[in-house]
Parts: C-alpha cells; sequence; structure tokens
C-alpha cells in the first residue's frame, strides 16, 4: 500500500523552505549555478550547482535566481531552475520514500508568482508531485498562526514585499499588494550608503547580507555596529551604525502605505481592527524594531499595532503543510 507524504514549500524569492508531515524541515537559498566551462564542469562533476553550494562556488558558476523579482521570470531556464529547486527541497525530506509513494503539496510562492506562474508550476511539476495547490505566502503565513480573522499579513521577502488582507475567507486579488521594497532592496541600499560614506572598501553582495542580516536594525536606539571591511585587501574597522538604521528605515515607509491602501478600501466597519492587526513576517521580520517603526510610521494614518511572528525562516511552509493536509479534496483545483 503506497503512503502520502504531505508537504509544505515557501518558494521564496531569496529562501525556501520545507516542512512536511513526517516532521521534516530544511531551508535552501533560492538560487542555481550552471557550470561556465568545461573545467568547472569536469571540478562538480555535474552541470549545475543549487542553494549554498552553488554560492559558495560562484565564481565557476553562471548565477540563476529564478523568482529575484517576485515571479518566476519568463524565460525556459528560470522556469527549470525553480523545478530543480523544488525537486531538491523534496528529495532532502523524502529520502525514505518508495516508488508507489505520492507526494501531495502545498506551495507558497509571492503574491504576483501565485497569479501570474499558477499553471506554469502545476505543469513543470506533474513528474514528481502527486496533487499540487499553489497559494500566496503571506496566506501561508496566516494558515500557520491560524488568524482567519480580520488581519493584515505583511511577508517581507527577499525580492518582494506581499500583504494579504484576512477576513474570515479566501482571500482574491484585491486583497493582496506586492511591493519591490523588500530585502535585495535593502541590500542595494545599503552598499550605496557604504559605498558612499566609504567609497574604497571592497564589498559583495554576501558581505552586505551577512551585515544586514547580523545588524540590521530600525529602532531609535541600539549599540554601536563596527565591522570589518577591506580596503585593498587591508583589512580596518567601520563604524555604520547610522548607516545602517537609516538603510533599514527605507523600508517602513513604502509598506505603510500599502497598509494603509488594503485599509482604506476595506469594510469601513473593519477598518479599525485590521490596522490593529498587523503581523510582520518573513525575513525583514528579523529586523530588529521593525514592528516599532512600522508602527511610528502608521501614525500620519491613524496609527496600528504591529507584531512579528516567531518562526520567520519556517512559517509559510508550516502554513502551507497545515493547508495540505487540511483543504476538502475539492479546494485543489480552486486555489
Amino acid at each position: 500500500m503506497s503512503n502520502i507524504y504531505y508537504i509544505g514549500v515557501d518558494l521564496g524569492t531569496s529562501q525556501t523552505s520545507i516542512t512536511t508531515s513526517t516532521g521534516k524541515r530544511f531551508s535552501t537559498t533560492t538560487c542555481i549555478g550552471y557550470t561556465k566551462d568545461v573545467i568547472s564542469q569536469k571540478r562538480f562533476g555535474r552541470d549545475h550547482l543549487l542553494g549554498e553550494h552553488a554560492l559558495e562556488n560562484r565564481l565557476s558558476l553562471n548565477m540563476i535566481w529564478p523568482l529575484a523579482d517576485g515571479v518566476i521570470c519568463e524565460d525556459e531556464q528560470s522556469l527549470q531552475a525553480t523545478v530543480l529547486i523544488l525537486k531538491h527541497v523534496i528529495a532532502q525530506t523524502t529520502t525514505e520514500k518508495e516508488k508507489d509513494d505520492k507526494i501531495y503539496a502545498a506551495i507558497g510562492v509571492p503574491a504576483q508568482a501565485s497569479i501570474k506562474n499558477k499553471k506554469a508550476i502545476i505543469e513543470a511539476t506533474k513528474e514528481f508531485i502527486d496533487k499540487i495547490i499553489i497559494v500566496s505566502e503571506p496566506f501561508a503565513v496566516a494558515y500557520s498562526i491560524d488568524r482567519f480573522d480580520e488581519c493584515l499579513i505583511v511577508d517581507i521577502g527577499g525580492g518582494t514585499t506581499d500583504l494579504c488582507r484576512m477576513h474570515g475567507s479566501m482571500p482574491d486579488e484585491s486583497d493582496q499588494i506586492t511591493l519591490n521594497f523588500a530585502g535585495n532592496f535593502l541590500d542595494n541600499e545599503l552598499k550605496k550608503a557604504i559605498l558612499h560614506k566609504f567609497p574604497d572598501v571592497q564589498l559583495s553582495s554576501k558581505i552586505i547580507k551577512s551585515i544586514k542580516e547580523k545588524y540590521g536594525y530600525v529602532s531609535e536606539v541600539s549599540e554601536i555596529v563596527k565591522v570589518t571591511l577591506t580596503k585593498r585587501g587591508i583589512p580596518s574597522e567601520y563604524d555604520i551604525t547610522d548607516i545602517l538604521q537609516a538603510c533599514c528605515l527605507k523600508l517602513t515607509t513604502p509598506i505603510s502605505k500599502a497598509i494603509q491602501e488594503l485599509v482604506g478600501s476595506f469594510d469601513p466597519d473593519f477598518q479599525e481592527k485590521l490596522r490593529n492587526n498587523i503581523i510582520i513576517a518573513g525575513g525583514g521580520s528579523r529586523l530588529k524594531g521593525i514592528d516599532i517603526a512600522i508602527e511610528k510610521s502608521l501614525h500620519e494614518y491613524g496609527g496600528g499595532d504591529a507584531i512579528c511572528v516567531q518562526d520567520a525562516e519556517y512559517c509559510g511552509s508550516i502554513g502551507a503543510l497545515k493547508m495540505c493536509v487540511e483543504m476538502p479534496d475539492e479546494y485543489w483545483e480552486k486555489i
């Protein structure tokens, strides 16, 4: 008799995580590197590397970030890269799977991707997924914490920030907004600001991301942040405290405007409840003080209350798994 593996996947622009009904979890960077030439192919013994392994060896590879803009890029290579990433995370967590066993998957993707790329993902995964639901990532977050009442999910990812208005039923396109102000935007702003103040330091995308993830904050009070950077190969310490706060705060204004747009177009009897139930998720929720900063930026619109989820890395995939297990059969084709 065949077994069914229920899996929830959070297919993000920067990070992909998976949670399974057998209790397994796995997370990886949403990228693929294809070998540049015969030398790199000989070095690795294959034509591509995935996730962190690809990043560590990126000098030998042509890197692909298939969901960098919040949707699967409209070319065959990006779609194939997405399929390889999904195959990879599923294989890592279903090692005991037998040939006749089934895979039922709920996949959370950026809000715009769930609208534009739904059919492409379903068609491309037929070979290794037996049943599939495609949902927006913020809805998966809401499902993970059982918040189906009037609340507003703000999922700050790598390429996009996705907002979803919950109101006790399935959200539709009008309940969701996608912004390009997210982790990658913050990385670019941080890099520009550091180079403006210290024009000769040597930076890479990995260095900038490490600084953001370790020290990023938007609160008014923080310890002095000094980082070691190189200048012509010589390491020195640089104070980036003010730079870091100023750049991180650039996220809050567009997010607050989008929150107000969803609140302002909602049923007026429930607007107050919506604005006072803002839930922040995604990698951006790890920025120290992001909830307080969003609350302050909402003062001009009448205020609001925000909290951050506890498990930023796996919240989306946990919600997708719960959805996968609980959804009635008739919903698999509708979502």
